[in-house]
């Protein structure tokens, strides 16, 4: 009875796994890639330079730096049925390629899982994912970058860092949340640049460079919509991070709830942290036991 019920865990896994697919994560609140098509662009927008440097002001205070973040993703469907995940989030930006690893905390059957992210020029980031109850690491293809990360309405795209240089923006007016004032800020991928959007509106405060809110376009229509409560929006080392924030489905009401429960700058980041041969040997209680060893100053 036993190992029917434990090989049943590990199908009910890989199932999940492999057909809804999982830096950083833990830029959850990034601002996402767009284009007409995936692999394709329409005309060129105007150059808008005010628009450019809002862009790489926010992406910058999302992705400079090194850290580790432990987050929580509860995702409810429309009647209600609630499911929590906590994951660990170690990333390093300080030198090239920038490179994320992020492992699941809880619950008990995804504890372990592990994902890690590694940054290209020029092409869709390297990513590789790792189950415990398989005991081996398998590649991410291109296609699957559009698929749900473990049940939640986040996709793989969605959770890649983003490059401004990647991107065009331009700005189309003000606006306001709960008293903070925001600027209107549309941006799509350059040609070349595949994403699953036609383009996102982003109403970004301009002086702590995060965004407030962000739509997602698809086809003429609006298919997500990420927020962020502007009052719990602190900082860290230098950045703003928004320590709660939801994501929903506009067509089905799914939503995913995001809370930062700790955001730690870290120095010397091991870069062993960030292979292959970690996600597989890694503890389920995630890195920090590693970091720690290797005397990684914070």
């Amino acid at each position: 009875m036993g190992w029917t019920r434990s090989h049943r865990l590990a199908d009910q896994v890989r199932k999940r796994a492999w057909k809804l697919c999982a830096a950083a994560l833990l830029a959850v609140l990034a601002l996402p890639s767009a284009s007409e098509e995936p692999g394709q662009a329409g005309e060129p927008w105007p150059a808008d330079p005010t628009a450019a440097r809002l862009l790489a002001k926010t992406l910058a205070n999302l992705y400079a730096g090194d850290f580790v973040q432990v987050l929580e993703l509860t995702s409810r469907n429309r009647a209600g049925r609630a499911m929590t995940r906590r994951l660990q989030a170690v990333r390093k930006e300080s030198t090239p390629p920038g490179r994320a690893v992020v492992r699941f905390l809880s619950p008990p059957e995804v504890r372990g899982t592990a994902m890690l992210v590694i940054e290209q020029a020029g092409r869709s980031d390297d990513v590789f994912l790792y189950l415990p109850a398989f005991g081996h690491t398998r590649r991410i293809s291109s296609a699957q970058r559009y698929d749900s990360f473990f049940g939640t309405n986040l996709t793989y795209e969605d959770l890649e860092p983003k490059r401004a240089n990647d991107f065009e923006a331009v700005l189309e007016g003000r606006s306001e949340v709960e008293g903070v004032s925001c600027l209107l800020l549309r941006i799509r991928a350059r040609p070349g640049i595949a994403s699953q959007y036609d383009f996102t509106l982003s109403c970004v405060d301009p002086e702590r460079a995060v965004a407030l809110w962000t739509e997602y376009t698809v086809a003429g229509r609006v298919v997500k919509r990420m927020t962020a409560d502007p009052r719990r929006v602190k900082r860290h080392a230098g950045h703003f991070i928004p320590e709660l924030a939801q994501l929903t489905s506009t067509a089905t009401e799914f939503v995913t709830e995001i809370t930062t429960e700790s955001h730690q700058p870290q120095r010397e980041i091991p870069d062993r942290i960030f292979t292959t041969w970690n996600l597989e040997s890694g503890s389920g209680a995630g890195d920090l036991k590693l970091l720690r060893a290797a005397g990684a100053p914070r």
